[in-house]
């Protein structure tokens, strides 16, 4: 039997050949699945050294089986599927793949804020039924000079204050974390979320998903927002209180959104997000290119086998693991 077992819960990738070639010639086995289930995680984990994760549940239940695993590394930013309270009890390091689709999502940000600001997808469907009505377009307005206000300016939040520079609009920012000189470094206003909300035309989400954010975006907040601003959502639905954003675009308190990610995915049948027109969807796929793909495999599998060798995962969430096990 080989030294080391590396487990992937799920992934996203058409083969893990060249993975599992990689980790043969480090003696080491690679076993795969597609778990959904908890009991399905635990039984392809339990004796692994290292856990790859994309969607899986990583579980308090799952983590405390783990008999054998040094670390749990996310194909991804987010990490809001592992409990890391759990990992960090039990002594096992968790990060996250981090810095590989920056780019991309910043364009779906802005790709999204521009098909609201230009009516596309009503335009579209008045293209195609043939009648080339104007009076059905939605009430549009030049987009040189207005609002975009960024709820979380991290790496992400930047990187769209970037693009946003070039098409004229004003930049926003709330950020607990953020300085007034670093923002104005990046041609932000640093504002509370009070004052953003109603100066906004967009109002963009990039706020981690946790305890605190959860459901932040709600009836209070909505309610706070021009009836002509649209919110855009790039990061995790859950930070959203989607029954609230459905009623805010139904009620006309907000004029739509663009949704990257939702409260549940896939939705349901019937969920009431799908049937609104001026709400602009995608599934999940901000981070999606041929080039983010290659590096949020090579940053993942990069962190696990740092570990097999002894060292600490480049991007190590939980350092208190660390310094606990320091003589």
């Amino acid at each position: 039997m080989p030294p080391h077992t590396v487990a992937v819960t799920d992934h996203l990738f058409p083969s893990m050949d060249d993975e599992a070639r990689m980790f043969r010639e480090m003696d080491t086995e690679l076993v795969i699945g597609q778990c959904k289930a908890e009991d399905d995680v635990i039984a392809l984990c339990r004796n692994a050294d290292a856990v790859l994760n994309t969607y899986a549940r990583m579980t308090p239940k799952v983590i405390e089986s783990l008999e054998h695993c040094r670390v749990i590394v996310r194909f991804g930013i987010g990490y809001d599927n592992v409990d890391v309270d759990a990992a960090t009890r039990c002594g096992i390091m968790v990060a996250n793949t981090t810095e590989y689709c920056i780019d991309e999502v910043a364009d779906q940000a802005m790709a999204m804020l521009l098909a609201c600001a230009r009516g596309l997808f009503p335009a579209g469907r008045i293209a195609r039924d043939g009648t080339w009505d104007l009076s059905k377009m939605p009430v549009l307005r030049r987009l040189r000079g207005q609002t975009l206000g960024l709820v979380g300016i991290g790496q992400i939040g930047k990187a769209v204050a970037a693009r946003a520079h070039g098409f004229g609009l004003r930049v926003l920012a709330s950020d607990p974390y953020m300085d007034e000189e670093a923002a104005r470094g990046l041609g932000a206003e640093l504002t509370d979320l009070d004052t953003l909300l109603p100066a906004s035309d967009y109002v963009s989400v990039h706020v981690p998903l946790m305890p605190a954010t959860e459901g932040m975006m709600n009836a209070g907040v909505f309610a706070k927002m021009k009836p002509t601003a649209f919110l855009i959502n790039v990061a995790r639905g859950r930070i959203v209180n989607q029954a609230d954003l459905v009623s805010a675009v139904q009620r006309g308190d907000i004029a739509g959104a663009g949704l990257d990610v939702l409260e549940r995915e896939p939705p349901e049948a019937g969920d009431a997000v799908t049937d609104l027109d001026n709400v602009v969807l995608t599934p999940h796929s901000a981070w999606l290119s041929e080039e983010a793909r290659a590096d949020m495999r090579r940053r993942a599998v990069g962190q696990v086998v740092s570990v097999l060798k002894g060292e600490l995962p480049y991007s190590l969430i939980n350092r208190e693991v660390v310094q606990s096990n320091r003589p």
